[in-house]
């Protein structure tokens, strides 16, 4: 029975094909050794590969593929993901240099690409070139640790067939995946054409739109500076308006007039002088409601304090003044009349006869003040005799009227000489 089995193995094993894993015998490097001898070594080196390994040779891959493993060197990872999906398991990577006593140094690597290692590395060394016989790297190869994965020589019909079969499946792959990268690409290409217009509109739109806006904004410019001209020319006009009514003396109508039209600009020389023709009517119309006032009430202050001020201002508005200014005689005599009937209710009679002066002075027709002037010696008697009046119980003032008729009147009047005796007797 045991025989049978034994027998039966061995039938087996003669008919059915032997697989090993395939080594890509990748092409071999040389350093400092003559082309001749690196050739023989290199041909023992592919007839050994060829007869003893399941293997695919560089000779049988693409240029391309070719470069692109070339890359790789000893880095098993990049082995790993250039070669992944080629039909090989291992790759092996030959040296082949020469000292300088001329020894051969043969150094094989071998690199398990799925798991990503160096399984072998063997170097060894000839004393001399002929020295690496087919034979004698046969048995180095044969040192590899993973040998038995990989030997087995020529293949099986059945094998290459199988090869053959992966190959052009690779291709049709790779075909497909250029047909596919190239519908990318277009369609990337396309993708990016029409960014590019979509750029190119959107940088057209807004130039367009950049050059509206340039456009409104010169527009608007220029209606600016048409509006401003216009402005100025209406502002001249006003103003001589309002200088106008000034004039007439219709002040309230002029600050009215003025002040609506320092709303307009013309961001000229024009702003300033409407502005200030707006601050000159405002004070001025403010000191003359004051003396305005003052004539109302008969309040000498706000007359006399206001009316230099209010003339000043009212001749800076209108060269030689307006109507105010015609009439700020008798608006002043007015003033001095008030402060002489101020001055004479509070017995202050120098001050009144000096308040009257000035007022018959300013304006001869104000009658009130020429005739209390032209009554002096009824005024002088009157004073005379308060002060007469006075003389027990209030000496003090008594002199003091006395010696304001001493002031008023001249020493022809009969008041004066009596004034005169009775503070003499007063004051010894």
């Amino acid at each position: 029975m045991k025989k049978r089995l034994f027998i039966l193995a061995l039938m087996i094993s003669f008919i059915l094909p032997a697989y090993a894993d395939t080594v890509f015998f990748m092409k071999p490097v040389t350093k400092e050794i003559e082309k001749s001898d690196a050739n023989k070594i290199i041909k023992n080196l592919e007839a050994n590969v060829k007869s003893k390994l399941n293997s695919v040779s560089y000779n049988d891959v693409s240029k391309s593929k070719l470069k692109k493993f070339g890359k790789c060197g000893m880095k098993p990872e990049c082995w790993s993901e250039n070669a992944g999906d080629e039909d090989f398991q291992y790759v092996l990577l030959s040296l082949i240099s020469m000292n300088e006593d001329e020894e051969v140094t043969v150094r094989l690597v071998l690199i398990n690409i799925e798991e990503e290692e160096v399984v072998d590395d063997e170097s060894k060394t000839y004393d001399y070139a002929d020295d690496a016989t087919e034979k004698a790297i046969f048995a180095q190869i044969r040192k590899m640790s993973a040998f038995g994965d990989i030997k087995g020589g020529s293949k099986s019909k059945s094998s290459d067939k199988e090869r053959k079969k992966r190959e052009r499946e690779l291709e049709e792959k790779r075909k497909e995946e250029e047909r596919l990268a190239k519908e990318r690409e277009k369609k990337q290409r396309l993708e990016e054409e029409r960014r590019r217009r979509e750029e190119e509109e959107e940088i057209a739109r807004l130039e367009r739109e950049r050059a509206r806006r340039e456009s409104e904004k010169k527009k608007e410019q220029a209606s600016k500076r048409q509006s401003l001209k216009d402005n100025a020319k209406k502002l001249e006009k006003a103003r001589e308006l309002v200088l106008e009514m000034c004039s007439e003396g219709k002040y309230n109508a002029a600050i009215k007039a003025i002040v609506k039209v320092s709303e307009i600009k013309c961001e000229c020389e024009e702003d300033a002088k409407v502005l200030a023709l707006k601050t000159q009517l405002l004070n001025f119309n403010k000191v003359r409601e004051q003396i305005l006032k003052g004539v109302e009430v008969k309040n000498s202050s706000l007359i006399l304090d206001n009316i230099e001020a209010a003339k000043a201002l009212d001749e800076s508005i209108v060269d030689g003044g307006t109507e105010f200014s015609q009439k700020v005689d008798k608006y002043a005599a007015t003033g001095w009349l008030a402060r002489g009937k101020e001055m004479e209710k509070a017995n202050k009679y120098v001050e009144a006869n000096e308040a009257y002066e000035k007022c018959a002075e300013i304006d001869p027709d104000k009658t009130e003040c020429s005739d209390w002037l032209n009554s002096k010696d009824k005024i002088v008697k009157a004073i005379y005799d308060k002060a007469n009046v006075m003389k027990n119980f209030n000496p003090t003032k008594a002199k003091e009227l006395l010696r304001s008729i001493l002031k008023i009147v001249t020493a022809e009047n009969e008041h004066y000489k009596k004034a005169e005796q009775d503070l003499q007797q007063l004051e010894y």
